[in-house]
């Protein structure tokens, strides 16, 4: 690829995964994980990475009327697109992946050694619409996947506790 080619493609790369960033950080936080992945890219990105980005946002448009809605008035039932209710008290939320190695493709678990890759974590609390909500990469790299739960929990619990 040319150096023009190269500049053109960061350049594309970067105004996109920019606008992305934006979604992520003010209405859109299901995609803050992988928004975060591709802009470790943006000094040097591939086709595949551009590639990769322009799925994120057709995945946005194929969402775009799922969501959660959060009226500015206080409601008695919070309710999704799912339409289901939630106690009206502090409502915390984890997850975490335990990387790459944690995929069902055997192939995949014997080309990446453990302690290569990082484990995600992220959790979410509610208290009448959002409160605070992160995801991120673990500080370890999780043995399986229950530490890695055991991880994002602990992150979860230590968020609620400075909240007392």
């Amino acid at each position: 690829m040319s150096d023009t080619e190269m500049n053109d493609l960061r350049l594309r790369y970067q105004s996109v995964v920019g606008s992305l960033s934006w979604l992520a950080h003010t209405t859109r936080p299901d995609i803050s994980t992988v928004v975060s992945l591709l802009a470790q890219y943006q000094s040097d990105p591939s086709t595949g990475h551009l590639n990769s980005a322009l799925y994120v946002v057709e995945y946005l448009a194929s969402t775009k009327t799922l969501g959660i809605y959060f009226p500015s008035r206080r409601h008695s039932i919070l309710e999704s697109f799912l339409h289901f209710p939630v106690p009206q008290h502090l409502v915390p939320m984890s997850d975490a992946n335990w990387g790459p190695h944690d995929a069902s493709n055997s192939t995949t678990k014997m080309s990446l050694p453990l302690f290569v890759s990082c484990s995600m974590s992220a959790f979410y609390v509610d208290l009448l619409g959002p409160l605070h909500w992160i995801s991120k990469c673990q500080k370890v790299t999780a043995a399986n996947s229950a530490e890695a739960e055991i991880y994002a929990t602990d992150e979860c619990v230590k968020f609620l506790l400075e909240l007392e």
